[in-house]
């Protein structure tokens, strides 16, 4: 017996302008243009005139990839804030005596 792999198309992108994903996301135009600038993924502009245009499931792709390196471990933001609770104490005990 042989088999034959039918290739289904996929689902076409979501494209969406700057205000429809700001909308999507929740957050601002401001916002989206901010994180443009930190390498959100556009799609290819097909004129110099033409506005910026987004694939929803590439910006989300982009946005987790983003927040998982940005994000510290646990243990060391943990060992970060008990140092700056450290201090503030060590601060008022001084502030108190």
């Amino acid at each position: 017996m042989t088999g034959t792999v039918i290739q289904l198309p996929s689902a076409p992108a979501r494209v969406l302008t700057k205000k429809q994903l700001a909308a999507e996301l929740g957050r601002s135009t401001r916002w989206i243009e901010l994180r443009m600038r930190e390498g959100l993924p556009t799609l290819p502009r097909r004129t110099p005139a033409e506005h910026a245009r987004f694939d929803l499931d590439e910006v989300r792709a982009w946005l987790e990839m983003s927040a998982r390196r940005a994000q510290p471990p646990l243990e060391e933001r943990v060992a970060r804030l008990e140092r700056q609770v450290t201090t503030l104490v060590a601060a008022l005990n001084r502030e108190g005596a």
